[in-house]
């Protein structure tokens, strides 16, 4: 692989810390719309409106807005299948040739606080919690000491960041899992591909950016349901990855980071961020991050690229963006997965990169705009 140029080498979160601004201007109105939250979907047996409903709007891709028991609330999404990593690639390069590709670059709003290094948060006792009913789909380790730390995210791109809740069963009144999840597109998210409910023809999934304490930072209506999803079939830890479709362009709003294939020049550099929801901490109320790490090592794996390190992690953060800042942006080059416990090898957690990564992120632009 051919040694990054020096425009293209990870800066220390130091010199981004002296490029730190201050919020600029008000919150856009259109992340607090009820609109983003209360939209449902019949159910297919249904196809009439009850006499009792009542539309209240009408909200992105014409999903209703009503008040109607028998109704499911949010956007059930229909049975979602993944593809492999060649035809995502052949995609990709197809529209690189009509020129209709939207880059890589992250997007910055104008209003938005900016830090590499967010305001600290109190912590809770949390209780002990399981997710994916009582299973992990990876062990995830905590390397002592525990260098991670509770943060408040109200700059980007930590707001940026947030919590995916999944129901397997949409009729469900509570969600059945969480993680992590970004903001990578207008309309697209990157989280781990375990987080997909693949397969299930009676799901949903919703979206906090910036989740804390049980709403995001952002009001009480700053989230989006999810509509689609795409991703790798028969992946392995190195491509664990998914994108989703929301049902709300927040990243207009928001922001949304910039991506990056993970280049070895890279390695041992203290320079990556991992933020997340972890269950252990505050039970993923709030989230938590650890700054200042290295990748240790990158091994091919999957379709992807396996990316190792010794941050510290525990179920809820799968899907969470390990990102740096090159030219004071921040850049994803992998989405954490789990961690491993090879023998004769250290205990480390893992996210997935390479190739795979950019182009999917490059086909959910060019898809979900």
């Amino acid at each position: 692989m051919a040694t990054p140029g020096p425009n293209d080498q990870p800066e220390s979160i130091d010199n981004i810390i002296a490029q730190s601004r201050p919020q600029q201007g008000d919150v856009p109105p259109e992340l607090n719309d009820p609109q983003n939250y209360l939209v449902f979907d019949r159910p297919a047996s249904a196809p009439e409106l009850a006499e009792s409903a009542t539309v209240i709007a009408e909200g992105a891709d014409g999903l209703l807005a009503i008040s109607d028991p028998d109704t499911v609330l949010g956007v059930v999404v229909g049975e979602v299948q993944p593809t492999t990593h060649e035809q995502i690639a052949r995609q990709v390069a197809s529209a690189r040739q009509s020129d209709d590709s939207p880059g890589d670059e992250p997007y910055i709003p104008d209003w938005t606080a900016v830090s590499a290094a967010p305001s600290l948060a109190p912590t809770q006792d949390p209780p002990y919690l399981l997710r994916r009913n009582g299973s992990r789909v990876k062990p995830e380790w905590v390397i002592s000491p525990d260098a991670r730390s509770a943060y408040y995210p109200n700059t980007y791109p930590f707001s940026i960041v947030g919590r995916i809740f999944v129901w397997q069963n949409a009729a469900d009144p509570n969600w059945s899992w969480w993680g992590t999840a970004s903001l990578v597109g207008a309309r697209s998210i990157l989280t781990a591909s375990h987080v997909v409910p693949w397969g299930s023809g009676n799901w949903k999934a919703l979206f906090v950016p910036a989740y804390y304490d049980g709403a995001s930072i952002h009001g009480s209506w700053a989230s989006s349901w999810i509509t689609n999803a795409q991703g790798y079939s028969s992946h392995a830890q190195g491509d664990d990855m998914a994108v989703m479709r929301l049902a709300t362009p927040l990243g207009s709003s928001l922001g949304t980071f910039g991506f990056k294939t993970y280049n070895s020049a890279w390695e041992d550099q203290s320079v990556w961020t991992l933020p997340g929801y972890p269950w252990d901490k505050d039970s993923g109320n709030r989230p938590w991050l650890h700054l200042n790490f290295p990748i240790i090592d990158d091994d091919n794996d999957g379709a992807g690229v396996e990316l190792e390190y010794q941050a510290d992690t525990e179920g809820g953060q799968s899907g969470a963006p390990v990102f740096a800042w090159f030219s004071g942006s921040p850049y994803i080059v992998g989405t954490h997965s789990g961690g491993e416990n090879n023998v004769g090898e250290p205990r480390q957690n893992v996210a997935a990169g390479g190739n795979a990564l950019t182009n999917l992120l490059h086909w959910a632009r060019n898809n979900w705009p």
